[in-house]
């Protein structure tokens, strides 16, 4: 039994909300008025069977005592945790001193660097001595509203000025040299502000709180031209993309984001209404940067800019992206599209820039053009073969081809099958002018080097790596092993609490599920525009346990931000219990997953393998497929056993209400049962496209 759950059965639901309503019982069930809003007529229904409560009047509330405590005390879950287990007599386990302190030290960071912020923009906004910094701001084509949606600030022609204000409020030298608004020197033992007569643009995490300043040069004298902050506990210039907080729910939504090389680029894109954009922060994209935007995005476009400089950064991000996907398992499908049949399965295409003009100057330039540009964004193998070839002339010798041909052959060799290598071998050797046999021989050779360096470094699938981390997600490989789309017995509570489980962890285990899943239930709430709220996304409600429904929540918190691992962002931010619990979702063994299986359903995995090994189709693609439509499934069925417990409780509420709100019942009841109707032929397309398949 969970904490939760412990505490739920110590502490009674009607007992404990008594010590807030006066409620009386109304047949099985207990009324009262609501606190949550000013009624005259009780609409606040406690139910003791289920131990939860609802308000069916204006506020339409609901949940356990978790939930209710949180809701009436303004409470968090953590706080909510520790005061009903001191009431139920539970034992918790705190956080670590150590750790409590650097939580706090690194929010002291995070408002020097939001003060600092407000510094820097109040001066940009109403400094006669900024003048010059709008100015050039507006050349650059920007609004006073941007200025404003992006907290744009100038740093004072000074060496002190930010360091003294920051000093008046409190802040130590050393935190604000630690959060990198100031430089010590330590030779000369003096202390100066990092920023001075630049304009400054505010970095943020995906949160969108600031970790840190890109700053652009006024004076044509003054170099760099773009600085930006030093590493720090917040800052990771190669872990951050700028502007992914503004930019995360259009990439979301359309599953698709645009890279460009600086902010500037970015903020233009922004304001021009291209609100899937950011930048990258560095010369070239990262390990780091690949991996948030996979939370995301399924495609990502590099738009970097036309110059060498440009080029180059675009060849490392390609680079980059075979080492970040996973080796063998990064392929280009049958027209050329790079995609990862495991982790992410992101497919990345490049945008090839006019001459001479930057995203900035396109954008401000030709929107249209812009716009179009991205939309006929080239496929991997065009732009490798047409980029990497650009530095041939008539007096390329025969070792300037050669070493042209040994550069690109690691990126053109990530193809699904033997075909496609051979044909982009073809394509590069008459581009080259050099012999097609030896660049096949050239070719097995780097397989046989990369397989060889993939199993010294530990890449060899064995299974034998013994130390994880707190929350260690297992390899993409066993992913499967946490379905459970059982039928059996949904009604009683431990098959319902498995069911739950294996849902929640299957969401745990893949980073882009959960948006799948909402987009799932979105598409059945366009059929039913009365039960849009029956059919919103996936939330704490659709789970019986308390303790599920809160790591839900967490887990969707941990998605939309990018400060730190999903992983990280869950032990950070959940009561040590709930850890626990998580590691318990995380460790389902797979003969469990395969005893949960009917045989139906075991004998469509083993079909979606056939088909993948006929197709010769990358390890985990099949199945990852299989796994998307198996937990949408998973999540479409909790929904309806939630909106069947809410007509069970409505049906229970008609007995007893006036001719008015029995009427309202009723509309209820019925809203959710077209809502049912359409999840179960939505659940019935589902398992006829596993059939299929």
């Amino acid at each position: 039994m969970s904490v939760t759950e412990e505490i739920k059965a110590r502490l009674d639901v009607v007992t404990f909300l008594s010590q807030y309503i006066n409620l009386k019982k109304a047949g099985r069930n207990y009324t009262g008025l609501c606190p949550f809003h000013s009624e005259k007529t009780p609409s606040f229904v406690v139910f003791p069977d289920s131990q939860n409560w609802r308000c069916f009047g204006a506020c339409g509330e609901g949940g356990d005592i978790f939930t209710f405590l949180m809701k009436h005390e303004g409470l968090d879950f953590a706080a909510a945790l520790k005061v009903l287990a001191e009431q139920a007599g539970v034992q918790l386990q705190e956080r670590s001193a150590d750790q409590l302190n650097r939580d706090e030290h690194l929010d002291k960071l995070r408002g020097l660097l939001d003060e600092t912020t407000r510094f820097f923009h109040e001066k940009f906004v109403n400094s006669l001595e900024a003048a010059h910094a709008r100015s050039y701001a507006r050349k650059r084509g920007l609004t006073d509203q941007t200025f404003i949606d992006f907290r744009m600030g100038y740093a004072p022609n000074d060496w002190r000025q930010a360091l003294d204000h920051l000093t008046q409020l409190g802040y130590t030298e050393d935190e604000i040299v630690e959060a990198g608004v100031a430089i010590r020197n330590e030779e000369k033992n003096s202390l100066y502000d990092r920023f001075r007569n630049r304009l400054v643009i505010p970095i943020c995490d995906g949160r969108g709180q600031v970790i840190g300043f890109g700053a652009r040069t006024l004076n044509p004298d003054d170099n760099p031209k773009y600085l930006n902050s030093p590493q720090t506990a917040l800052f990771d210039k190669g872990a951050t993309l700028f502007g992914l907080d503004k930019a995360r729910r259009t990439i979301r939504e359309g599953e698709t984001a645009v890279i460009v090389e600086g902010y500037m680029d970015a903020i233009q894109a922004h304001q021009a209404g291209f609100t899937n954009v950011v930048a990258q922060m560095g010369t070239a994209l990262t390990e780091a940067q690949l991996k948030q935007l996979g939370r995301y995005a399924r495609r990502l476009i590099l738009a970097l800019d036309p110059d060498s400089a440009g080029v180059k950064a675009t060849m490392r991000g390609l680079n980059v992206a075979m080492q970040t996907l996973g080796d063998s398992s990064l392929v280009f499908d049958p027209k050329g599209i790079l995609r990862q049949a495991g982790k992410l399965n992101i497919e990345i295409m490049v945008v090839t820039l006019p001459e001479d003009q930057d995203p900035d100057d396109l954008i401000r330039d030709n929107p249209d053009g812009w716009r179009e540009l991205v939309e006929s964004a080239q496929p991997v193998v065009d732009y490798v073969i047409e980029a990497g070839t650009t530095s041939l002339t008539v007096k390329s010798t025969y070792t300037d081809r050669e070493q042209i041909a040994r550069d690109l052959l690691p990126i053109l060799l990530a193809t699904e099958n033997d075909l496609q290598t051979n044909y982009n071998i073809q394509r590069l050797a008459l581009k080259l002018r050099l012999d097609e046999r030896m660049l096949i021989q050239w070719a097995q050779q780097n397989r046989r080097t990369t397989r060889t360096k993939g199993i010294a470094n530990g890449n060899s699938n064995d299974g034998n790596n013994s130390q994880k981390p707190a929350l260690q997600v297992l390899p993409a490989q066993d992913t499967t092993q946490i379905l459970s789309p059982n039928r059996e017995g949904a009604v009683q509570p431990e098959p319902l609490f498995d069911r739950e489980r294996h849902c929640l962890a299957t969401l745990i285990r893949n980073t882009n599920l959960l948006s799948s899943a909402n987009r799932r239930l979105r598409e059945v709430a366009t059929k039913v525009p009365a039960a849009q709220e029956a059919l919103g996304p996936l939330s704490a409600e659709d789970f019986v346990r308390s303790d599920f429904g809160v790591i839900l929540e967490v887990w969707a918190n941990a998605l939309d931000q990018d400060d730190r691992e999903p992983m990280d962002y869950l032990e950070q931010n959940l009561p040590y219990e709930l850890c626990v619990e998580v590691e318990r979702l995380l460790v389902t063994p797979l003969e469990a997953f395969k005893q949960r299986l009917n045989p139906a359903m075991h004998a469509e995995l083993e079909a979606a393998r056939r088909k993948r090994d006929a197709s010769r189709l990358p390890s985990a693609q099949s199945e990852e497929e299989f796994l998307q439509r198996v937990l949408e499934q998973q999540v479409l069925e909790l929904r309806k056993l939630r909106l069947g417990r809410e007509n069970l409780e409505l049906q229970f509420l008609q007995q007893d209400a006036d001719p008015q709100m029995e009427m309202e019942y009723a509309r209820r009841v019925s809203i959710n049962r077209q809502a049912i109707r359409f999840i179960d032929q939505a659940v019935s397309q589902i398992t006829h496209s596993q059939r299929a398949y």
